[in-house]
């Protein structure tokens, strides 16, 4: 098998995303991914992330790259978790990813990626990391999401058995508390 085929099978689970790191892990010169880049064989997508253009893009290509631009210990966060979830009838304006206090993220990311620094569980859906569905619904109504759709997002998430009643009942009425404020 070649380096760049054992690149493609990497890619293949990252959705068709590379970095520097995954050409050193195979074996290959990372200074080969800008002249793959140049020659066609690679997209270059962000700074250090190159993507295969021959592999197929879905609904969370754009969540990927987010979350390969923000690091290893992102997540998907806020409103961004409830609509890959389909928790609510939001439709966020950007890709919000959250890192803990004290990662520092340097590259410049695209303008619709959101990052916000912080402390929170970790789930996984469809294999990519994102806040605990409480936390997500709690980050999103403080950050100015309607209120309505916080409680949406509640109900939804009660109905599916991701929140307990009781998770459900509490954040109910934190959202309403908040109402009234």
């Amino acid at each position: 098998m070649t380096k760049v085929s054992e690149l493609r099978e990497i890619a293949m689970d990252k959705g068709g995303f590379i970095v520097a790191r995954d050409a050193a892990d195979v074996g290959m010169d990372p200074r080969e991914l800008p002249q793959m880049a140049y020659k066609g064989r690679l997209v270059h997508e962000l700074h250090g992330i190159y993507r295969f253009p021959d592999l197929p893009t879905d609904d969370t290509t754009e969540l990927r790259l987010a979350l390969i631009w923000a690091g290893p210990e992102a997540a998907l966060d806020s409103e961004t978790v409830l609509a890959f979830l389909e928790l609510c009838d939001v439709n966020p304006r950007a890709v919000h990813v959250v890192v803990p206090p004290g990662v520092r993220v340097r590259k410049q990311g695209k303008p619709i990626f959101q990052l916000r620094k912080g402390r929170v569980t970790i789930d996984y859906y469809q294999g990519l990391p994102i806040t605990s569905v409480s936390q997500a619904i709690k980050r999103a109504a403080e950050s100015g999401m309607r209120l309505d759709l916080a409680r949406q997002a509640v109900d939804t998430a009660a109905r599916r058995e991701l929140l307990t009643t009781s998770a459900a009942g509490q954040l109910m009425a934190d959202l309403n508390e908040k109402g009234r404020r």
